[in-house]
């Protein structure tokens, strides 16, 4: 149900958004009950569905839905906020291409898609659990043992990785804060138990020395790469983190500079450019990386000697 309902949210706020001048509750019912993928059943949008939609799309997106008394239409108050390229303008771009797909049998074979893994089912819950600061209780498949477990979790914030969702939560046994991915929870439930945020957390602070949602206690060190040839282009437009500093430049090779905490998922982004990224510091992580290449040489029968 969450799931098919947070469909038909941005399946509403993407037909008003291309709308030009706003669509009457009418004129949006015909479009809905048109829509056989997601409305199969068709079942009309009435007046108090509609409105109750309009206070979750607020809720949960940030979205103004307003009418214009002298028209009847409903219209995205400012309108221009979707284009910002944050999370919202995420959800709605890919709900809006799969809708399309969905409904232009003629374009079947010509969009492709990643496959991403599920993990929508529980968006709108954990979104709600958030809001109201509620303790949610899961079943949680471990991706390595296999194994699941059934907890308590205070949920801070949900976080897009690489076109994962992941949900960034104090576990109320350890007292401490994990991380776990949307498509590893096999059941979900909000409990009645309140929680308080801990004092002074703000989510992009939280991630802001990390790449990727892996979390370390490690102290945060500066990163310097030697970056050759084509993949400078590359790595200038689009940042391997948001610290990143082009702090030499020269024909052949730049050298960027980061503020990070290196994590495995951080190595794993530099050993994917190849030959064409070199660390230059600190030394550990160059270490780290020689290893790396190390041991995948041997993969390949190369004799390479560890330093």
């Amino acid at each position: 149900m969450a799931k098919n309902l947070l469909a038909q949210y941005i399946w509403e706020i993407n037909e008003l958004n291309r709308s030009e001048h706003g669509l009457t509750l009418t004129e949006l019912n015909e479009r809905w009950l048109r829509n056989d993928k997601l409305n199969d059943r068709k079942i009309p949008l009435i007046r108090k569905t509609w409105y109750a939609h309009r206070q979750e799309i607020f809720y949960q997106f940030g979205i103004d839905i307003e009418c214009n008394k002298r028209t009847n239409k409903y219209y995205i108050k400012y309108k221009e906020s979707i284009g910002q390229p944050d999370i919202q303008n995420w959800l709605l771009n890919s709900f809006a291409v799969g809708n399309m797909l969905l409904q232009g049998k003629d374009m079947k074979g010509r969009i492709l898609y990643e496959n991403v893994p599920s993990g929508y089912d529980y968006l709108t819950d954990l979104i709600e659990a958030m809001r109201e600061n509620k303790i949610i209780q899961i079943t949680y498949c471990g991706f390595w043992s296999g194994k699941k477990a059934t907890f308590e979790l205070k949920p801070y914030c949900l976080k897009v990785f690489k076109q994962r969702w992941y949900i960034i939560a104090g576990n109320v046994s350890y007292e401490s804060t994990w991380i776990y991915a949307l498509d590893r929870i096999e059941d979900l439930e909000i409990t009645t138990k309140k929680f308080k945020l801990p004092k002074g957390f703000d989510a992009e602070r939280f991630f802001a020395p990390y790449y990727g949602v892996s979390i370390t206690e490690d102290d945060e060190t500066t990163v310097r790469l030697k970056v050759y040839g084509k993949q400078v282009m590359y790595i200038r437009l689009l940042k391997i983190h948001e610290s990143q500093e082009e702090i030499k430049t020269t024909p052949e090779y730049s050298i960027f500079e980061y503020h990070i905490k290196p994590t495995f998922e951080f190595e794993q982004e530099l050993l994917s450019h190849g030959e064409d990224v070199e660390v230059l510091e600190p030394d550990y992580l160059r270490k780290r990386i020689e290893d790396h290449i190390v041991r995948m040489g041997r993969r390949y029968g190369l004799q390479l000697k560890e330093k």
